[in-house]
């Protein structure tokens, strides 16, 4: 049986945190309900969830449009989590599936997603999708004092 995809509401985000948390990410429910809040509102963003049976969601995607400078307007995958028991059951597939559709219907030429090199069953996923590797990257990050984080 096929899962259910649907757009994310704010009723799923304790959901979503849950699933986020399985990956070990840390995710509270308020933070991902006023993210989730901003991103419904914008249409160069995409959020999935996909139930199986109907009612119980298992999975959830969120995919964007940007334009960078040095390689020109592009869909990305930025987030894919498919909980453990729904895992190798085709609600991966259907997710990527589906944004890869809003990418095409949106005008992008390629989608690309980034996958942390200690998530080794998806260095076999994606390219069983089609998708290609094309760089390796160390990602580095800052926090910038005296600046609040967006809320969430």
């Amino acid at each position: 049986m096929s899962p259910t995809l649907r757009t994310a509401t704010p009723a799923d985000a304790s959901t979503i945190a849950g699933l986020t948390r399985e990956l070990g990410y840390p995710a509270e429910t308020a933070a991902i309900a006023s993210r989730l809040a901003r991103l419904l509102a914008r249409d160069d963003q995409l959020v999935l969830v996909a139930e199986h049976p109907p009612g119980d969601v298992v999975g959830w995607l969120q995919a964007s449009t940007n334009e960078p400078l040095e390689s020109g307007f592009r869909a990305e995958i930025v987030g894919l989590v498919v909980s453990d028991r729904a895992r190798r059951q085709g609600v991966g597939r259907q997710l990527v599936a589906r944004a890869e559709q809003w990418a095409a219907a949106r005008g992008a030429p390629a989608i690309v997603v980034r996958s942390n090199l200690k998530r080794v069953e998806s260095h076999a996923f994606y390219p069983a999708l089609g998708y290609t590797s094309t760089k390796n990257q160390a990602v580095y990050r800052k926090a910038l004092c005296g600046i609040k984080s967006a809320p969430g």
